[in-house]
């Protein structure tokens, strides 16, 4: 407290460095959180003056978030009111005070301080789960999941530790921290979870998937629930599907001019495979929905076979794959063959036998659409041929190859303008003809409308491979990546991740730092690197 008093430190240092150095978990004291029974045991007096508040009650624990953790008379005073053993958590006590006054302005303890109405309720298949619900187990399984989603969470993170249970959401691409909870409900807390997607309750050991249809403020989701055990007891990470969210213009995603009259004309071409790549959560599948809205016309036939259907398209036939039904992707593409389709799309190649269905596709004169992982677009032609498949069955059908990753875009509100050095420019194009000045770059800052991260929102950066008559002759030479990457940028003007992401941030629409976080450079890359002035001009150029 002195520290803080003589401003050596602020509160929310000194809460994080007694979490950390001392094993208090950091609980935010959000109402929806707080057992409310426990709370009518006292007196708003009593926990003003103690800066203290009681959240949970497991068997004989009770859970206190304090301002002060090492307050034994305070820890004592809950002891005697509740007869319990006493668990210390720690919270900012402007926080804690806030939870106080919201607690006893009479409003329902399971809403927070906005409160939440019935129609941000989670419903879980056909049955609506209350915020106002009795069962504290339940009424935090709600929130966690209920206040993610309206955060935009793309997963959620439930991490059993030594004397915390950690939730974090991970937003934009970066985790961050959202409260921590008692190790005492950890087992209530995940059997809570298993029951809604139908997993074995009594297996504590066996890694489970399992998969809940919800609804949040009139939005369905799909929610893939992954358990994996540890030593402190079930990790579960809950990824967020969104089924109903609008469909993105493909002009909206963040190609260049050059990248995108080359796409577009590619898959304007009547045959051919195009497939797009990148890591889990790099934007595939909503880069592949704007493919097929694109293609989407009265003209077409579109047929496609996903798992699951994220996104409904008026005028096309969609299919899910049912793990239930046994039936694999090449199940599917002999039944779709029948149905004289013009462009079928795939929504993974994640197999051997996949791969070889999708070709055979293809073969038949049929425009193919597919994701697949791999770093970038000349791993996607290797890992082709390790599965298997025929270099000349490669060369003949694949037409393109998207591989992307999302960047983190800079707050418009406290973004800075600044002068990077050369010594990171030189990492992004030849810095020969770099003039700094000329160039719109920004950098992050942090303010209450970004959360202090300097960033909202995300953008796509790209590199588009075409594959040409120089390529296809690579592919049947079975040459290594690095060399089909060299004749790529030498002979298909293949611009990289990188240099897409340096011209990007050259217009002040993310930073440097940002996109060498998200992607590596490619140290062949730099043997073909062109100059900033030539790179800009090159993905302004439309074909």
């Amino acid at each position: 407290n002195i520290l803080v008093e003589n401003n050596f430190i602020t509160e929310t240092d000194l809460v994080e460095a007694l979490s950390v150095q001392l094993g208090f978990p950091k609980i935010t004291p959000n109402v929806a959180l707080i057992d409310k029974k426990l709370v009518k045991a006292l007196n708003k007096t009593f926990l003003m003056t103690n800066i203290a508040i009681p959240a949970f009650k497991q068997d004989d624990i009770v859970t206190v978030i304090m301002a002060d953790p090492l307050d034994e008379g305070t820890i004592l005073s809950f002891e005697k009111v509740f007869k319990a053993k006493i668990e210390p958590a720690i919270s900012h006590s402007a926080e804690i005070i806030k939870a106080i006054n919201s607690l006893f302005q009479e409003v329902d303890i399971r809403t927070d301080t906005e409160m939440l109405d019935h129609k941000k309720d989670l419903v879980i298949g056909a049955t609506e789960v209350s915020s106002s619900s009795g069962d504290d187990i339940i009424g935090i399984v709600n929130y966690i999941i209920t206040n993610g989603i309206l955060e935009e969470a793309s997963d959620i993170h439930i991490e059993p530790q030594e004397r915390r249970i950690r939730v974090r959401y991970r937003v934009d691409g970066i985790l961050k921290h959202v409260t921590d909870l008692p190790v005492s409900i950890n087992r209530s807390l995940s059997s809570r979870i298993k029951v809604l997607c139908g997993l074995d309750i009594s297996e504590r050991r066996r890694h489970q998937d399992g998969r809940i249809e919800a609804k949040v403020m009139k939005k369905e989701v799909d929610l893939r629930i992954s358990t994996y055990a540890s030593m402190w007891g079930e990790n579960i990470v809950i990824r967020v599907l969104h089924r109903q969210s609008k469909l993105v213009d493909l002009k909206m995603l963040g190609f260049s001019p050059f990248h995108m009259s080359r796409y577009m004309k590619i898959l304007d071409q009547p045959t051919g495979i195009c497939m797009i790549t990148g890591p889990t959560g790099s934007g595939k599948t909503t880069t592949l929905y704007a493919s097929l809205l694109h293609l989407n016309d009265t003209s077409r036939c579109i047929i496609t076979v996903e798992d699951p259907v994220e996104y409904t398209i008026e005028g096309i036939t969609q299919g899910k794959l049912d793990p239930k039904l046994n039936l694999t992707y090449s199940d599917f593409l002999k039944s779709i063959m029948r149905q004289d389709p013009d462009v079928i799309m795939v929504g993974e190649i994640r197999d051997r036998d996949a791969a070889n269905a999708v070709i055979q596709a293809s073969l038949t004169g049929h425009k193919l659409l597919t994701t697949f992982h791999t770093d970038d677009t000349t791993g996607a032609l290797l890992r082709l041929m390790d599965m298997g498949v025929e270099t000349f069955l490669i060369s003949s059908t694949i037409v393109s190859v998207v591989s992307q990753r999302l960047v983190r875009v800079l707050c418009k509100h406290c973004t800075q303008p600044y002068t990077p050095d050369d010594r990171i420019l030189s990492a992004y194009a030849s810095t020969t003809d770099i003039v700094p000045d000329r160039y719109n770059f920004h950098r992050p800052v942090g303010c209450h409308e970004c959360g202090n991260t300097g960033y909202k929102g995300r953008i796509g950066i790209h590199e588009l491979l075409v594959v040409n008559a120089a390529i296809r002759d690579a592919i049947l030479e079975r040459m290594t990546s690095s060399r089909i990457r060299n004749i790529a940028r030498k002979e298909a003007h293949l611009i990289s991740m990188v240099e897409d992401g340096f011209i990007k941030a050259t217009k002040g629409i993310t930073s440097l730092e940002e996109i060498f976080r998200v992607v590596m450079l490619d140290v062949e890359d730099t043997k073909t690197m062109m100059g900033a002035e030539e790179l800009i001009a090159l993905s302004e150029k439309e074909v």
